[in-house]
């Protein structure tokens, strides 16, 4: 260690250069800015880092490095600014400020907040987009979906063509 200039009982490195993200849940504060409290996280992937193939991550988890492939997350995703995502993304509640290409589907919410640059499709039954981002693909909001199918549930074609009777098939004979 004394190669380095530390001696054995200085604690200085980078761990503590790090942001502290033991605690993490996704909220928005009055200034468009998300913070992050609440569910403890099980991975950071630091700016610099490159992945290349598929993640899995059971909890909350913070990307500010590349990746190339797929990211599944059972929990809080929080891309970052800096983070540069070529992937398929997936997750429970998937927040983004950095740059993601790819689909985005989450089980809860997709959050994006500036200054994100999102090309690909996104699912979620919440969406939340702050002024500043640039969105380039379809949103499909899938719970508004179910809800209108609860409340409807007669509207089909093939249920009023039996409530009228059998149908009659006309072929180019009968013309």
């Amino acid at each position: 260690m004394a190669w380095f200039g530390r001696g054995p009982r200085e604690s200085k490195g980078l761990v503590e250069d790090r942001p502290d993200l033991s605690e993490s849940s996704a909220t928005l504060d009055e200034g468009g800015v998300i913070e992050l409290s609440g569910e403890e996280t099980v991975a950071y992937l630091y700016k610099g880092s490159r992945v290349t193939g598929r993640l899995t991550f059971h909890g909350a988890a913070r990307v500010d490095g590349n990746v190339d492939g797929e990211v599944l997350c059972n929990g809080i995703l929080t891309i970052g600014e800096g983070a540069e995502i070529r992937a398929k993304v997936s997750g429970d509640v998937i927040v983004i400020h950095g740059q993601v290409e790819g689909d985005v589907t989450a089980t809860d919410k997709i959050e994006l907040g500036a200054p994100a640059h999102v090309v690909g499709n996104i699912v979620a039954p919440r969406v939340v987009v702050t002024e500043g981002v640039v969105f380039d693909g379809y949103c499909t909001m899938g719970g508004a979906k179910e809800k209108r199918k609860v409340k409807n549930p007669l509207s089909s074609t093939s249920e009023k063509v039996f409530e009228s009777g059998a149908p009659k098939f006309i072929t180019t004979l009968e013309k």
